[in-house]
């Protein structure tokens, strides 16, 4: 093969991966309208009800002392505070996640992480609002919420997601 025909066969491989990540990112997209310092609970493309402050402190809390391991900056130990997130689901529409096979958490910096249904109805899955009995200020002020994901049973916090502001269920 001549010179010419290899780059044109690169490039082409390049415009097709390309294009599948555009796919991909925009099937992963939300279209729910998220007011800032609330978390939105929506499924099968519609928001089911948005929640604030007020209403999350108003469900059933636990404290627990978590140390999250990063590769990126110091490891983090604190005591969080928040609702189990089965708890908080129940609490938007009792089985609510009957049927449901993934659980994904998106943040308002874009990042999404996912559970299984059935991993997320788990005790150690939390939607913290409170670091050290301190609200967890917002991205402006430089903190990691409102809202935080927070999972009991992970070492490491690529599933802690940071500026929770919607959860869907799938």
């Amino acid at each position: 093969m001549r010179k010419g025909t290899h780059v044109a066969i690169v490039v082409a491989v390049l415009v097709v991966l390309g294009g599948a990540v555009v796919a991909l990112a925009q099937a992963n997209r939300s279209d729910a309208t998220v007011v800032d310092g609330s978390v939105a609970i929506t499924r099968g493309g519609s928001t089911l009800t948005t929640l604030d402050m007020k209403l999350v402190r108003a469900l059933p809390s636990v404290s627990e002392k978590k140390t999250i391991q990063s590769s990126g900056h110091a490891d983090e130990t604190a005591v969080f505070t928040g609702v189990p997130l089965r708890v908080l689901l129940d609490a938007v529409e009792p089985g609510l996640l009957d049927g449901a096979t993934m659980v994904v958490i998106r943040a308002s910096d874009g990042y999404v992480s996912s559970l299984a249904a059935e991993e997320a109805t788990a005790d150690g899955v939390l939607l913290v609002y409170a670091k050290d009995g301190e609200s967890l200020g917002t991205a402006a002020d430089g903190g990691t919420g409102p809202f935080r994901i927070i999972i009991l049973t992970d070492t490491y916090g690529n599933r802690c997601t940071k500026w929770v502001n919607e959860i869907e269920i799938r």
